[in-house]
C-alpha cells in the first residue's frame, strides 16, 4: 500500500509538472502570435478605412509582409519541434561533408570560408537548419565591425563545429536557459524584435535526435560560441588525421538583419 501511495504521489507530481509546462507553453505561443496578429490587423484596417494615406500604404504593407513571414517561421518551427518530439520525423543518417554544408549556408549571408573537409553521419536537411540558426543568431548579435569565426575539429570519434561571434557575450546565469523554448535574454529582446526564441531550442532538439551534443561558451564583453558535435563518418575518419583546424574568420563591416530564429 505504501509503494502504491508513493507511485500515485509521483504520478500526481508528474501530471502537475506536465500541466504547468503545457500552460506555460500555451501562454508563450499565445503571446508570440498576438503581437504580429495585432500589428497586421491594425495596419490592414488602417488601409481599408483610409486612416493610412495612399502614399504611406506601401510602407505599412511591407511591415505586414514582414509580420506574416514571422508568423510563418513560428508555425514552421513549432511543426519541426512537434514532429521530432512525437517521433514522426525519424532520421536516416547519410554521409555529409559538414564543412561544405556550413560554407553553403554561410553563402546565404554573403560570406564564405575556406577550410579542410570534415565528414559526419547526419540528416543533412536538419543539420543545415542547425547551422542556419546558429549563423543567423551570430549575425544578429555580433558587435558592429565585429567578427564571426568558424572552427572544425575532432574530439574522440566526433566532429565538432563551433560558431563564434564577437560582442557583448552572455551572462553566466543566462547560459542554462538559452536552449529553452521562447527564452530570450534581456539584451536579445531589445536587439532582435522579430525573433521568437525558438531557434536554439530547435537546434537542441535536432541534436538530441542525432544523439549529438550542443553547448555554449561565452566571455561577457568578448564573445559567444556555440559548439555542436556529430558522429564522424568512419569512411572518411582516421584517428589522429583530422587535427584541429585553425579558426576561420568572416568579418562583417555592416550588419544585415537576418530574418530567422534568434537567441
Amino acid at each position: 500500500i505504501g509503494r502504491l501511495a508513493s507511485a500515485f504521489n509521483n504520478m500526481a507530481t508528474e501530471l502537475a509538472l506536465t500541466e504547468s509546462v503545457r500552460r506555460s507553453f500555451t501562454a508563450n505561443v499565445s503571446h508570440e502570435l498576438k503581437t504580429p496578429m495585432t500589428t497586421i490587423g491594425g495596419f490592414v484596417d488602417g488601409i481599408l478605412d483610409g486612416t493610412i494615406p495612399p502614399e504611406r500604404q506601401n510602407h505599412y504593407l511591407r511591415i505586414v509582409s514582414s509580420e506574416v513571414q514571422r508568423l510563418s517561421r513560428l508555425v514552421r518551427n513549432m511543426l519541426t519541434l512537434s514532429q521530432i518530439e512525437a517521433g514522426e520525423r525519424t532520421i536516416q543518417p547519410t554521409e555529409v561533408e559538414i564543412t561544405s554544408l556550413v560554407t553553403n549556408t554561410l553563402l546565404g549571408f554573403e560570406e564564405g570560408l575556406d577550410t579542410d573537409r570534415y565528414w559526419v553521419l547526419a540528416d543533412a536537411d536538419l543539420i543545415q537548419q542547425v547551422v542556419y540558426n546558429l549563423i543567423d543568431n551570430a549575425v544578429k548579435f555580433v558587435n558592429e565591425g565585429g567578427t564571426l569565426s568558424f572552427d572544425f575539429y575532432t574530439e574522440g570519434e566526433n566532429i565538432m563545429v563551433a560558431v563564434r561571434n564577437t560582442g557583448s557575450g552572455v551572462l553566466p546565469e543566462e547560459i542554462p536557459r538559452l536552449f529553452d523554448r521562447f527564452y530570450k535574454t534581456d539584451r536579445s529582446r531589445s536587439l532582435d524584435k522579430n525573433g521568437v526564441g525558438l531557434g536554439l531550442s530547435i537546434c537542441r532538439t535536432i541534436m538530441n535526435v542525432h544523439e549529438g551534443e550542443i553547448f555554449v561558451r561565452s566571455q561577457p564583453g568578448e564573445y559567444t560560441e556555440f559548439v555542436f558535435g556529430l558522429k564522424a563518418d568512419p569512411a572518411h575518419y582516421k584517428k589522429g588525421v583530422n587535427r584541429k583546424a585553425p579558426m576561420v574568420d568572416a568579418s562583417f563591416t555592416t550588419l544585415p538583419a537576418a530574418p530567422a530564429a534568434g537567441r
